[in-house]
């Protein structure tokens, strides 16, 4: 089918777009991931009835695991706000790394902290192209 006279086809998306698009995506699967451990975490925590300890309440997990659902979310299609949760999400995965580091439990730190260098190495690949 062609379109009628005088009507031309939108430009095809550059390899470069489609690779941003991917990158974005790829790190909105990666928020995902880490918002579903952390929530499950936070669901097992939760069916331990325990008092709230300062900064080891279970309530910080949650709000950390929306926080991540929430990039993941806005990094799927670019919107308004995407950056400012993934950085926030990556502050909150921060103070986890600093909370598993004081309590020695190094492995879990690192897999805590892992998400901090892959949601900025995505999203320094995944800039619009100048």
């Amino acid at each position: 089918m062609t379109p009628p006279e005088g009507t031309s086809l939108p430009a095809p998306p550059t390899h470069e777009v489609r690779n941003a698009a991917i990158l974005r995506r790829t790190l909105s699967a990666i928020s995902w991931i880490y918002a579903f451990w952390s929530g499950l975490f936070a669901a097992m925590a939760l069916a331990i009835p325990q008092p709230p300890q300062g900064l080891y309440d279970v309530r910080l997990i949650l709000v950390h695991a929306a926080l991540l659902a929430l990039a993941g979310t806005l990094q799927w299609r670019p919107r308004r706000g995407a950056l400012l949760a993934t950085v926030l999400a990556s502050a909150g995965s921060l103070f986890f790394v600093a909370l598993d580091l004081h309590r020695g439990h190094v492995e879990t730190a690192f897999l805590d902290g892992a998400y901090v260098p892959l949601a900025a190495l995505l999203l320094l690949k995944s800039r619009p192209p100048a």
